[in-house]
C-alpha cells in the first residue's frame, strides 16, 4: 500500500506537494500559535513566580487599557499602610500582602553612580512573589519597626558596584544615606512590562516612606489569594472593604499580569489570526487532498480492477484509499510541524524566554491533521469501491 502510494508521489509530485500544501500550512499555524502562547506562559511563570498568575494589584486611582496600552489614568494619594494592614486582616481569601513605594534617589557606591529602583516593600514581599536571595537575607519585620537603613539588592545593582561575589556587609548610598547590604537577590530577567528585576533595591518601607521620600501614601498594593478559586472572591472582598474606608472609588483592583502585560493584547489578536489561519488553511488542505485522491481513483483504475479481480474486496480497496489519504495528509503535517516547531525554539531563545518546544501542541496539530485526512479520503474511497471490477477490465 505504501509503497504503491510513494511510486505515485514520484509520478505526480508537484500535484500531491501542492495537495498538502494546506494541510503544512495548518498545521504550521497551530503549532506556532501554541508554541509561542506555551514559551509567554513560561516567561510570565519566570518572571512573577508560580504564583504570578494569582497575584493581584491595588492601585490608588484609575487604570485603564486603551489600544492595547496599560494607562493609569487618575492618581490619589489615598491609599495608605493602614489600608494595606486592613486587607490582610479583614479579608480571609487573602493569603498575603505586601505595600509597596517607588523612590527616585541617586545610588552610588565609591563614587560610582548606578541608575536602579528603588522599593520599598514589607517582609511580605517574598511570600506574595516568591522571589528569593541568592545571597545574604531579605528585609524582617525588626527592620521594618526600625526604619533600618539595609537594603537588599539586585544581582546587576550587586555586580555593578561591588563586582563578583557576595556584598553583604557593605554599604550602599541612597541620595548620601548609607544604607547596609543585607542580602543579593536571585537573578529574575525582566518582568511583563519590560522592567529589569535585577535593577532593584529593595529597602523596608517604613525606611522608604518616611526617611528617603517623606510622604503616607503608597503605590500600591500587591495582593496573593489563598487559591485559584480565591481570586474572584479576593478581588471583591478588597473592593468592599476600601470602598467602605474611602468612602469612594479611588483605587482599581486587578491582576497584576493584566497591569503588566502591554503584550497580552497583542497575543491575543496573534491567537486569534494564528486559529483563523488555521482553519482556513485546513479547509483548502481538505479540499486539495479530496481533489488529487479522488483523481487518483480515475487514473488508477486498471489497478483497482486487477486488484479486484484477484480477490480484494470492496472494504480492502476502500481501507487502501483512506489510509493513502491519511498518510498523504500526515506528510503534509509533519512537514509544517517541523518548521514550526524550529521557528518557536528560535524566537524562545532569540527573546530570552528559554529554549522551547512545544511538542504537545505539534501531537494536537498532527492528531487533527490525521483526522483531516481520514474525513477528506472518505468520497475517493468510496468512489474507489463503486466500479466493477468486470467493467474496468472490459475496457482495458
Amino acid at each position: 500500500m505504501i509503497k504503491g502510494l510513494i511510486a505515485y508521489f514520484r509520478e505526480n509530485k508537484k500535484r500531491m506537494v501542492l495537495s498538502v500544501i494546506g494541510v503544512a500550512i495548518g498545521v504550521f499555524s497551530l503549532t506556532l500559535m501554541l508554541g509561542i502562547s506555551g514559551a509567554m506562559e513560561r516567561r510570565v511563570e519566570k518572571s512573577l513566580g508560580k504564583m504570578g498568575a494569582l497575584l493581584l494589584v491595588v492601585i490608588p486611582g484609575e487604570v485603564k487599557n486603551l489600544g492595547g496600552r496599560t494607562l493609569q489614568l487618575s492618581f490619589y494619594p489615598t491609599l495608605t499602610v493602614k489600608d494595606a494592614e486592613a486587607i490582610q486582616q479583614k479579608c480571609p481569601d487573602v493569603k498575603a500582602v505586601t505595600p509597596y513605594k517607588e523612590v527616585s534617589p541617586n545610588v552610588h557606591y565609591g563614587g560610582k553612580f548606578i541608575s536602579a529602583k528603588v522599593i520599598g516593600v514589607w517582609p511580605t514581599f517574598t511570600e506574595v512573589t516568591g522571589f528569593k536571595t541568592s545571597c545574604g537575607r531579605f528585609l524582617t519585620w525588626s527592620d521594618e519597626r526600625d526604619m533600618a537603613q539595609v537594603a537588599v539588592i539586585g544581582p546587576k545593582v550587586a555586580k555593578e558596584l561591588f563586582g563578583n561575589g557576595c556584598p553583604v556587609g557593605k554599604t550602599v548610598y541612597l541620595f548620601n544615606a548609607p544604607y547596609k547590604v543585607v542580602g543579593v537577590m536571585e537573578k529574575r530577567g525582566t518582568d511583563l512590562s519590560g522592567e529589569d528585576l535585577d535593577s532593584r533595591i529593595y529597602v523596608p518601607l517604613s525606611s522608604a516612606m518616611k526617611r528617603l521620600s517623606n510622604v503616607t501614601y503608597l503605590d500600591g498594593i500587591l495582593v496573593i489569594p489563598q487559591g485559584k478559586e480565591s481570586l474572584k472572591p479576593a478581588i471583591e472582598e478588597i473592593e468592599s472593604l476600601l470602598l467602605k474606608r474611602h468612602g469612594k472609588k479611588d483605587f482599581t483592583v486587578s491582576r497584576y499580569e493584566d497591569v503588566a502585560n502591554t503584550q497580552k493584547q497583542a497575543m491575543e489578536i496573534f491567537s486569534k489570526l494564528s486559529l483563523t489561519v488555521t482553519a482556513v488553511a485546513f479547509g483548502v488542505g481538505a479540499l486539495g487532498i479530496l481533489a488529487v485522491m479522488t483523481l487518483s481513483v480515475y487514473e488508477r483504475l486498471v489497478e483497482i480492477g486487477v486488484k479486484r479481480a484477484f480477490g480484494a474486496r470492496k472494504r480492502d480497496i476502500f481501507l487502501q484509499f483512506l489510509v493513502e489519504s491519511a498518510l498523504l495528509s500526515l506528510a503534509g503535517g509533519t512537514a509544517g510541524a517541523f518548521v514550526s516547531l524550529g521557528i518557536v525554539a528560535g524566537i524562545s531563545t532569540v527573546a530570552g524566554w528559554g529554549t522551547y518546544v512545544p511538542v504537545k501542541g505539534a501531537v494536537l496539530a498532527l492528531i487533527l491533521t490525521l483526522i483531516i485526512g481520514i474525513v477528506a479520503g472518505i468520497y475517493p474511497a468510496l468512489r474507489a469501491v463503486s466500479f466493477e471490477p468486470r467493467e474496468i477490465l472490459k475496457e482495458i
